[in-house]
């Protein structure tokens, strides 16, 4: 299993911003079954950062998963209208220890 986790920035309009989260984890979620999106943001240090973290079977499905999301046009505009709000995102990708 492989978790993509990206940290995005949010400005002071956080409620806009988590909403949009939301939507394109259901959009994504619906779309790709095999795939499960947690959202999450930090209670205690730095503040303005929200993390998605995004499990796959593994990486094939990560590369695959991404490619046709890179070209879908209705996830792109609710993730495009979220990702210039607090700078350019961080990802990291972990592999699952089973």
């Amino acid at each position: 299993m492989i978790i993509h986790q990206r940290e995005i920035g949010y400005s002071k309009d956080y409620s806009i911003f988590f909403e949009a989260l939301v939507k394109a984890k259901a959009y994504l979620e619906h779309k790709h079954p095999e795939v499960s999106v947690e959202l999450v943001y930090n209670l205690s240090g730095e503040r303005g950062w929200a993390t998605i973290q995004t499990r796959y079977p593994s990486l094939a499905d990560y590369e695959r998963i991404d490619a046709e999301m890179d070209n879908d046009e209705e996830y792109l505009k609710l993730i495009m209208s979220i990702i210039g709000d607090g700078g350019l995102p961080v990802d990291q990708f972990y592999r699952v220890i089973q």
